[in-house]
């Protein structure tokens, strides 16, 4: 469940986001440069400080959940950090300034400092954003790469002192200077005519093969650069992947040839590895194959056409699992990925009619249904990066095909979403196959057996399609099904982990792609009655108005935050881009805010209610989806109680017809696990509670039964909470107490619930069996308010019999040192009953008060267990001191031992147990009144060690005790005032 603080940070993030820029544009020039506030000439830093940088980053940083806030200010806040650079490069084009280490100072040359912040910048705003702003100058290309080489040959030493010198590029450096040197590759110029050496090539430069004749100089520069760091680790490697594939797309390097040198090398290379694959790093495949795929995306099919049958060959081979370095590639997610990059750019240049293998169309053919079966079966692989690329790879080749070939595409992957599911007739139950076409309204499906991962890549594809408005009209029908059946979509793993948030949030996707992407025209046309939707007053509900119901439902039930907001952005669209056609949709949109479903509490208690409040569709819509797995099912106690909360507004709103299936969840035939029957309970009680004409249900629930079974029957003997359930072990005895305790609590609040003397009988033994669970529950006072309720259904004959019970029970527990929880149980529902006045005759207090404080100062000795101690106080000691004040008894040794645990200082080896009797004891003093204190005869020596308390040490205790001192004593409280 989501921290409300982390939910605010967002908008505390919006809040400050000025600030926060102000800072930046602030503290940027006074980074760069020296002399800025001084009259004096204004010079270019050669060092800074770490911790500035650091600081800086973590400003930028700032902005990674809303990078957007940047681009007002983008440009004033790189640019500074460009032409600093630019100007390092001038001044020190050959050797870097040295900057020894110092422990106390730290200081870093700033090229170093401003790679630093450019790389930050390039991962919290995007790298495409970010190099718009690199300085574009052809006359820049040389003296950067003149400085990449110098700095490289730099490495660390020592001071003639012996401190140590850090010179050495970082990856930082290397990431930002390639990237920049391929963005300068982009130069309209030849880049003969750019060098300013001879432009033949350097026979100093070292390349893996032979350069193609009339090679310049700075080109064999550049490559040989690149293939350089393309096999490297870190992130260097991208940014010398598009340095070589930007080298290689240029018309004069395409000229001689240079992209068949450079391909040939790598298809050499990569046969190469399997010889020796034991000492070759998996990041030299991988090097190799994102320039593939970066080249063969951004080249004609001209370029392509002499690779495409050896290149396929080998990506075949990998994917086999062939022999040698093949095997153990294929298992890297990031090879995978980039060999459906390639399949991709293949299939385009194939359907664009520029490569004809063979020069062929029927080996073309060929080919794409080989590529694309490929991609298919992809779209199950365990990675997520895969099925991702895989389903958009399938959306872009789809852009390319003829309608048939399209509608042929989207069958099969309808077809596919199709296995292993199972459809279960609502009313019966009875599981048949499913049929090809749409689900009939009577059916419901069952997904448990479906392959998520599978389906969240098959959900992904129709995504992928509906965004870039390539599915076929005729099949827009079955499509928006499967995404709202894609939106509804939970499994659990075998350790209750949820599986089923990834298929959720590309659903999700598929519904933005739906609203944005579709005309309202278009939309009118899907059939909305064969959409699977959730019930409705409306017989003829619109196609908007389904799909406004399911995305109500998710932003506001769903167990994750970025698919909440994700279904609101998609209503959101809905709303904005079909304007009249959604009931109240100004309105929804302002509920259902992006903000307002963060914290999912909130979304459930307070947003949901507020929509169905708007409209019919938006109310069975919320209904309906509050007992489902989101809600009274969810494997989350908290979410139940939330969810048991917000169906009982709706019940004191509306009254039961929007949650008449609430009957219907007990009327199943299957067995549930405990933590259902929680929230089905826990709904119950919240519905008895706010209709009181729903009790008629309620009563059928807890009814009597055969007590021998030792179970309770809700219309199978074998699918309710029994006390098997309580007294089992584990957190699920807990809950199924809490459940029973809140139901019995509930009924016996209402009238004419009809309990004979055999149900509370029952109830009673539950009610004791629950006890056990009150020191670690969330809900203490269900099981408080249970027995209260309980007793207050007894007769003066039962009633007194009832305490005389529980006064014998918490003796007997207390000699045989039993647990103490049971014990605190039975002392707070004794002081509940005594306090609430609930006692049908003074005569059954009378009779009782001996036994009640005789059990009051037993619990109070000095051998109790501290939290008897304190629940005693807390709970028995008032009550019981007012009944033996009334009836005049003996109430002098009450004082005493109120007295003994003001004393108290016991230690333990795990705490300090005294101080929370002493605060216990306190509070029970400043609870009382002063007509109650002034009978103490012991009056002075309470407040002596109250006196004693308030100079303490421990400042809860003292604190306590100088509260208890001013409600006592008002002519304190106007110092206490002047203090505070």
């Amino acid at each position: 469940m989501e921290d409300e603080e982390t939910d605010d940070s967002e908008a505390k993030l919006q809040r400050d986001s000025t600030k926060l820029i102000r800072e930046l544009e602030t503290s940027i020039p006074l980074f760069l440069y020296k002399g800025i506030e001084s009259p004096g000439p204004v010079k270019i830093r050669k060092s800074v400080k770490q911790s500035n940088t650091a600081r800086l980053e973590s400003l930028f940083n700032a902005f990674q959940e809303w990078p957007q806030l940047l681009d007002p200010t983008l440009r004033v806040l790189v640019e500074p950090l460009v032409s600093s650079f630019q100007k390092y490069i001038q001044n020190h084009p050959a050797l870097r300034p040295r900057c020894p280490v110092n422990e106390d100072d730290r200081v870093e040359p700033l090229p170093r400092a401003i790679c630093k912040l450019l790389y930050t910048l390039c991962k919290v705003r995007g790298v495409k954003v970010v190099t718009i702003f690199l300085t574009n100058e052809p006359s820049m290309l040389e003296p950067i790469l003149d400085a990449f080489e110098n700095w490289s040959f730099q490495g660390d030493g020592t001071e003639d002192d012996g401190s140590p010198i850090r010179n050495k590029l970082t990856w930082e450096e290397k990431y930002v200077m390639l990237l920049w040197l391929s963005h300068l590759a982009r130069t309209p110029f030849d880049l003969a005519s750019i060098s300013s050496l001879d432009s033949k090539t350097d026979p100093g430069i070292t390349l893996p093969f032979e350069p193609p004749v009339g090679l310049s100089n700075l080109a064999s520069r550049l490559l040989a650069l690149g293939l350089r760091y393309l096999q490297s680790a870190t992130k260097e490697q991208e940014a010398a992947k598009m340095l070589l594939v930007r080298l290689c797309i240029r018309p004069d390097m395409n000229h001689l040839a240079l992209h068949e040198r450079c391909i040939g090398w790598a298809l050499q290379s990569l046969a190469n590895l399997g010889g020796d694959s034991k000492h070759v790093s998996i990041y030299s495949p991988i090097g190799i194959l994102s320039f593939l795929a970066g080249f063969f995306k951004c080249c004609d099919g001209t370029a392509a056409a002499p690779f495409l049958v050896p290149v396929l060959d080998y990506m075949q081979d990998i994917i086999a699992g062939g022999p040698g370095y093949a095997k153990l590639i294929n298992r890297s997610a990031a090879v995978q990925k980039l060999l459906i990059k390639i399949h991709r750019s293949f299939a385009v240049h194939l359907l664009s009619g520029n490569v004809l293998p063979a020069g062929s169309l029927a080996d073309g053919s060929d080919l794409l249904g080989t590529i694309v079966d490929h991609l298919l079966t992809t779209l199950g692989d365990k990675d997520n990066r895969v099925r991702f690329a895989a389903s958009k790879a399938l959306s872009i080749i789809v852009q390319k095909l003829d309608l048939e070939m399209t509608t042929q595409l989207v069958d099969d992957i309808t077809k596919r979403l199709q296995a292993d599911v199972v459809l279960e007739s609502i009313k019966s139950g009875a599981r048949i196959l499913p049929p090809l076409a749409l689900n009939p309204a009577s059916l419901k499906q069952d997904l448990s057996a479906v392959d998520s991962l599978r389906w969240q890549g098959l959900i992904l594809t129709l995504s992928h399609l509906l965004f870039r408005h390539s599915t076929p009209q005729r099949r827009l029908t079955a499509v928006v099904g499967h995404i709202m059946d894609g939106l509804d979509f939970e499994q659990r793993s075998s350790t209750g982990v949820s599986v089923g948030s990834a298929v959720r949030d590309a659903a999700c996707f598929g519904m933005w792609s739906l609203a944005r992407k579709y005309t309202t025209r278009e939309l009118l046309r899907v059939a909305a009655s064969s959409i699977r939707s959730r019930k409705s007053p409306h017989k003829h509900t619109s196609v908007f108005g389904v799909l406004a119901a399911e995305l109500v439902v998710t932003a506001t039930l769903d167990p994750e935050g970025n698919i909440r907001r994700g279904a609101s952005a998609a209503l959101q669209e809905l709303v904005g881009r079909h304007p009249d056609r959604i009931p109240n949709g100004i309105a929804l949109v302002q509920i259902v805010d992006y903000q307002a479903v963060g914290l999912r509490s909130r979304a459930m208690c307070t947003v949901a209610l507020q929509a169905a409040n708007l409209d019919d569709l938006y109310l069975y819509a919320v209904s309906d989806g509050l007992l489902s797995w989101r809600a009274i099912s969810s494997p989350e106690a908290n979410i139940r109680r939330f969810a048991a909360f917000a169906i009982g507004q709706i019940f004191r709103r509306y009254g039961s017809k929007p949650m008449s299936s609430l009957q219907q969840r007990f009327e199943s035939s299957k067995s549930r696990s405990v933590d259902e029957w929680h929230g089905l309970y826990q709904a119950f009680a919240a519905a008895i509670h706010n209709d009181p004409s729903f009790v008629r249900h309620g009563a059928t629930i807890l009814r009597a039964a055969d007590l021998t079974e030792d179970g309770i029957y809700v219309l199978r003997e074998d699918a309710s909470l029994s006390a098997a359930d309580v007294t089992a072990t584990g957190k699920n005895a807990n809950l199924a107490a809490e459940a029973l305790c809140i139901m019995i609590c509930v009924l016996g609040q209402q009238s004419g619930c009809g309990m004979d003397a055999q149900l509370l009988d029952y109830h009673s033994i539950l009610i004791e069996l629950s006890l056990q669970h009150y020191s670690t529950s969330q809900r203490k006072v269900a099981y408080r308010d249970a027995p209260v309720v309980l007793f207050n259904q007894l007769n003066q004959q039962g009633q007194k019999g009832f305490l005389n019970d529980w006064v014998m029970k918490i003796k007997e527990a207390q000699q045989i040192q039993h647990s103490p929880e049971i014990n605190m149980s039975r002392i707070a529902v004794l002081g509940s009953i005594l306090s609430e006045g609930w006692v049908r005759s003074v005569a059954v207090i009378r009779d009782s008060s001996a036994s009640l404080r005789e059990v009051l100062l037993s619990q109070l000795c000095k051998d109790s267990d501290w939290q008897v101690k304190t629940a005693a106080l807390g709970y028995l000691y008032k009550p019981v001191y007012l009944e033996c004040l009334r009836h005049h008894f003996d109430t002098e040794p009450l004082h005493q031992a109120l007295v003994d645990c003001l004393s108290d200082y016991s230690i333990l080896a795990s705490r300090d147990v005294g101080s929370e009797v002493r605060m216990q004891a306190i509070e029970t003093v400043a609870s009382m009144d002063d007509s109650m204190l002034r009978a103490h005869a012991q009056r002075t020596k309470i407040f002596e060690e109250i006196y004693g308390l308030a100079v303490e040490k421990l400042d809860r205790v003292r604190d306590t005790a100088w509260k208890c001192i001013v409600k006592h004593f008002s002519i304190l409280s106007l110092e206490s005032d002047k203090q505070a």
